[in-house]
Formats: structure tokens, C-alpha cells, sequence
């Protein structure tokens, strides 16, 4: 449910339904443990099995608590002649407790869906199921974009023409459209492999055929919506992550000479859909180009705040509040920037250079264990790549854009890596391989 509700109302980007949000996961997480305790039972997937990125994830939590605690005096801004001082290092505490909020719900989210994806058949049933919501939303985009381009029936305020669902960013639509897209592939191409990997005697797996074009159909559906928000990097990295899949996928059957013959074809097809039904994101490519002079500025501006602040950042979730410090020509002057165009600057700026790393490098070691367990054979290979196609594909798209900033993309996000994660562990050892 809870996968299925936030991406509706605004992709939840809103102060209220973080709380709410937060105050869901928190009954549930409350019930699961006060079940678990009475029960005497173990956890199926015991997140402290995975030392580093808990550690990691944990300390960042501590250092939110720590920036709205009252335990000095902190420098604001100065012009030489007046000093802005404040008692903690958050220069917005309220924010801050929100940024807490949110991530502790992302952690509980990470602990409950490892639970689920310790059992086969749950496991398999959550990752249908994040297709389907991905497929259903997508739907709507389409219908939302032709029956008057709105939101929920509201008249849109910005991105006109292009598919955006009910998310109000086109960018962070198309970062849920290709998680989507990357799961789907992901299934698909555990079928072929499973296929491949068959004695030819033992013939073709039941249902290979029909499975594989509702895949592929259901892939193509994704894609096809993914051209029609017109979101430059939110295509080139779907597709990124879907080529880490279909790459790992050729390895895995040691069929490095199909690399040559499909990556051609791939290309030819996606060209012509692009050529047939992307008209306006072709337009905005050959208008703005891949990159974008005003971003290249902020980001100057950006690193300039940061380096005003660069152990302690100026307190989670305080980006907006902090940047009109730096903010000057030729930005606009008439223009709010209440995010960074990327994540890890953001991070940089809020929580410092040391502590905005923890995140970051917590993701890493995922890739580092996700990747150890498809080389070693061991988990669900369909759950371990699907996570590490969607690790590359936020990792590119957050240098450009905000996407992980917007919980509804977070939390199928966290969703999918505990997914893939829970299967590495030695704790439950996994039936399959699918």
C-alpha cells in the first residue's frame, strides 16, 4: 500500500505527508517488532549483518540529531560589519527534524522489506508488484497528458506537454517510470538466462514464450512513456541501468558475441521510437543541448556555500533557507532555488563533506555486495540485478537532478536495494536463483 499511495498525491513532496508517511511505517515497524519480540522469533534478514552501510546509515541519523541540538555558537552569514550567529548548526532546526523523520523512515522501510524479501515467493510478489505501480501510474501519465495535460484533474503549473503522471517534476517521474523499466527487464531477462542456462534436451520453459513478450511489451510500454516526459537524463539513465541488466545478463550465459549483435539493434530500435514518438524530447535536445549553462552556475554558487561550511553543512534539509547566502547574478535574481539539481551537493552543503559522504558510500558498499553475490552465485540474481541496475541509474541521474529528494522515488528506491540486499545475506539462505 504504501508504495502504491506515496507516489499520489504529488509524489508526496510535501512536509505533511512525510509525517504521515513516517507515522505509518512507524505503526507498522512498532507492530512487526512487539510481533517478533512475543513470538521469540529472529529476524529473517538481520540488518546488522551488513555492519558498514548500517554504521554508515546510523551515523548520518546521529549527525541530523546532532545539528539541531543547542551545543554552541554557529555562524550564519557575516558582512564584515554584522555576524548572524545561531545556537546549533542548523540554521532551520524544524527542516532538519524533517529530513530526521524521513530517514529514519527510509531505514525502517529497509528493515521491513528485507523481512519480505527473505521468502521467495514475497520477494517475488513485492517486485511484480513495484512493476505493476510503475505500469498503472504510467497509464495514467498518458491518459492525465492527453485528456487536458493535468494532475489529478488540476491544471499543471509547469512541464506542459509532457507526461509527468502525478508527480508535479517530470525528471522525478521519469526516475519512477525507469525504475520500473529496470525491474522489468530485470524478470525478463532472468527467464532468458534461466532458459540459456537449461540442458537442450530439457526443451523450453513452461510459458517462455508468452512470459518474455509481456515483459518486453510491458519494458517497451515503460520506455515509451519515459520519452513522452521529455526528461533528457531520466532516459539516458533508465537506459543505463537497463544496459548494466542486459550486460550482466549476457555474462552471466557467457554470450559476449550477442553484445556485439544486440547492442547495434537496441540502438537502431530505440532511435526509431525516439524518432517516432519522442518529438519533444528530441526538440529539447536539439534546443538545449545535454547540459545547461544556468545549472553549471548554480553548481559554481552551490560550491561556494559549501566551502563556507564544510564539515558541518548547514543542517539537513535546509538547502533553500541556506543558498540565498551565495545566491548572486547571473543567476536570477527573480528565481527561488529550493533544491540543488543534485543530490550530492545537496548532501555536501546540508550535512558537510564528511558526513553527506556516509549515504553515498553506504550505496557503494551495496554495489560492492550485490556485485560479489552475482559473481559468487549466491541469492536471487533477478532481485540482485534489477538493485544494481537502479544504483547506476540514480547514481547518473543525481548528478543533474533532484529525483531522491522526492520520497515517493526514495521509497520504492530503498525498496528495491533491501530487496536485492536481503538475498545476499548468509543469514537466510535463498532457495533460488531466479
Amino acid at each position: 500500500m504504501l508504495f502504491a499511495l506515496a507516489p499520489l498525491p504529488f509524489a508526496s513532496a510535501r512536509p505533511f505527508l512525510w509525517a504521515l508517511w513516517a507515522t505509518y511505517v512507524g505503526a507498522i515497524a512498532i507492530v512487526f517488532f512487539a510481533w517478533q519480540l512475543r513470538s521469540g522469533a529472529s529476524l529473517r534478514v538481520n540488518p546488522i549483518e551488513f555492519r558498514l552501510p548500517a554504521a554508515l546509515v546510523a551515523v548520518t541519523l546521529l549527525m541530523l540529531v546532532a545539528q539541531v541540538l543547542p551545543i554552541g555558537s554557529f555562524l550564519i552569514a557575516s558582512d564584515g560589519a554584522i555576524s548572524l550567529t545561531a545556537p546549533q548548526i542548523s540554521i532551520a532546526p524544524g527542516q532538519t527534524v524533517l529530513m530526521l523523520a524521513r530517514q529514519l523512515t527510509y531505514a525502517l522501510v529497509a528493515v521491513l522489506v528485507m523481512q519480505i524479501a527473505a521468502s521467495d515467493n514475497r520477494r517475488n510478489v513485492l517486485l511484480h508488484g513495484l512493476i505493476a505501480i510503475a505500469l498503472a501510474y504510467g497509464a495514467y501519465g498518458l491518459i492525465a497528458l492527453r485528456l487536458g495535460d493535468t494532475i489529478l484533474g488540476l491544471p499543471k503549473w509547469a512541464y506542459l506537454g509532457s507526461i509527468t503522471g502525478s508527480f508535479v517534476n517530470r525528471n522525478s517521474f521519469a526516475t519512477f517510470i525507469g525504475f520500473g523499466a529496470i525491474l522489468t527487464l530485470a524478470h525478463g531477462c532472468a527467464i532468458m538466462r534461466r532458459q540459456a542456462e537449461r540442458h537442450k534436451d530439457d526443451g523450453l520453459i513452461n510459458g517462455l514464450l508468452s512470459k518474455v513478450i509481456l515483459y518486453g511489451a510491458a519494458y517497451t510500454f515503460l520506455i515509451l512513456v519515459l520519452i513522452g516526459t521529455q526528461s533528457r537524463m531520466g532516459l539516458f539513465a533508465a537506459l543505463a541501468g537497463s544496459a548494466v541488466v542486459v550486460l550482466a545478463t549476457l555474462l552471466s550465459i557467457r554470450r559476449l558475441g550477442l553484445i556485439l549483435l544486440i547492442a547495434p539493434l537496441a540502438l537502431a530500435t530505440f532511435i526509431g521510437l525516439l524518432w517516432l514518438l519522442g518529438g519533444g524530447l528530441l526538440e529539447r535536445i536539439e534546443s538545449d543541448g545535454f547540459d545547461s549553462s544556468t545549472r553549471w552556475v548554480l553548481y559554481e554558487q552551490i560550491l561556494r556555500l559549501i566551502a563556507l561550511r564544510p564539515w558541518t553543512g548547514f543542517g539537513g534539509g535546509t538547502f533553500e533557507i541556506a543558498f540565498p547566502i551565495v545566491h548572486t547574478l547571473p543567476l536570477p535574481a527573480d528565481v527561488s532555488f529550493n533544491l540543488a539539481h543534485n543530490t550530492y551537493l545537496a548532501l555536501w552543503s546540508e550535512l558537510g563533506l564528511i558526513g553527506g559522504s556516509f549515504l553515498i558510500l553506504a550505496i557503494a558498499f551495496v554495489t560492492v555486495k550485490l556485485v560479489t553475490a552475482l559473481l559468487a552465485n549466491h541469492g536471487s540474481w533477478t532481485a540482485e540485478i534489477a538493485a544494481l541496475g537502479v544504483i547506476f541509474q540514480v547514481a547518473i541521474h543525481s548528478m543533474v537532478d533532484f529525483s531522491l529528494e522526492i520520497p515517493a522515488n526514495t521509497l520504492v528506491f530503498v525498496a528495491i536495494l533491501a530487496t536485492g540486499l536481503a538475498t545476499t545475506s548468509r543469514t537466510k539462505t535463498m532457495r533460488t536463483r531466479s
